[in-house]
């Protein structure tokens, strides 16, 4: 969750957002020669999943809609290679048991109030999931960010707006023709030293720049800086963001293989 997931402190998303654009070209160092921009793509990928990814986040949901932020924690299991994930909510308790099994290329969800298993059409995969900023594709990455997107360097950003100590590469993603995505690209920050995703604006087809998530609280974890608050902030939606925020990440991990199946989903546990 795009793999795995992600996370939100509430505060980032503020009003300026709504005017930040992509840079001009004048405002960016000219690229080096040397730099392959798919490369600089699949470490900032590599940056934030391993072939086996486990987390545990809290995702906090803000919306003029309700009358206090929506907190959601739960659990997630990714084989990168596979292509397989499972995610489980573990609170609030109305949804507690919660479960969503992808085996590509279909995703199910598990409902436990009514005991019942459906398979999410790909008609539904740009639908909110649990009622966030984010969608059924960026829970379980169903598009590839690697490979259903060709990939140019527009140059780096010497001091990146909220990481002005952080020198970052600036990244074009043009989908590639047919591939099933929805944006009509991406541009994305990826700190140089260390390819950390800072920050990705999602445009539609008509160039207009509708979503925006900002990677930040960046800790090391093993030999990789992870970000551990991701924010979406839907720039058509005033008043709204969802935020997660990891718990906890291990990367390379062990998981049972049994985890991906239709019997542990159907296991809600509370």
């Amino acid at each position: 969750m795009h793999g795995a997931m992600a996370k939100a402190l509430v505060g980032i998303a503020g009003i300026a957002l709504a005017f930040v654009t992509t840079p001009a070209a004048g405002e960016l160092l000219p690229p080096p020669p040397d730099v392959d921009a798919k490369a600089i793509a699949r470490r900032a990928e590599d940056s934030l999943r391993s072939q086996r990814t486990t987390l545990d986040a809290a995702m906090t949901v803000v919306s003029p809609r309700l009358s206090a932020p929506r907190v959601v924690r739960f659990q997630s299991w990714e084989e990168r290679d596979t292509r397989r994930s499972m995610v489980r909510i573990l609170s609030p308790a109305k949804d507690a048991g919660t479960g969503f099994l992808k085996l590509h290329p279909n995703l199910w969800m598990f409902i436990p109030r009514v005991e019942r298993t459906m398979r999410i059409p790909p008609s539904m995969m740009l639908q909110s999931w649990m009622g966030s900023d984010m969608t059924n594709d960026d829970l379980v990455k169903e598009s590839s960010a690697l490979d259903d997107y060709s990939h140019r360097l527009l140059g780096i950003d010497p001091a990146p707006e909220d990481n002005p100590d952080l020198r970052a590469y600036v990244v074009e993603y043009i989908p590639n023709e047919e591939a099933p995505v929805v944006w009509g690209k991406i541009v994305a920050w990826i700190e140089q030293e260390h390819g950390t995703p800072l920050r990705q604006d999602f445009y539609d087809e008509d160039g207009e720049l509708l979503r925006q998530m900002l990677f930040s609280d960046i800790r090391s974890v093993g030999e990789r800086r992870v970000p551990h608050v991701w924010t979406v902030v839907p720039l058509n939606k005033a008043g709204h963001s969802t935020t997660i925020e990891i718990q906890d990440i291990v990367f390379d991990a062990e998981i049972d293989p049994s985890i991906f199946t239709k019997q542990n989903l159907r296991k809600a546990r509370r």
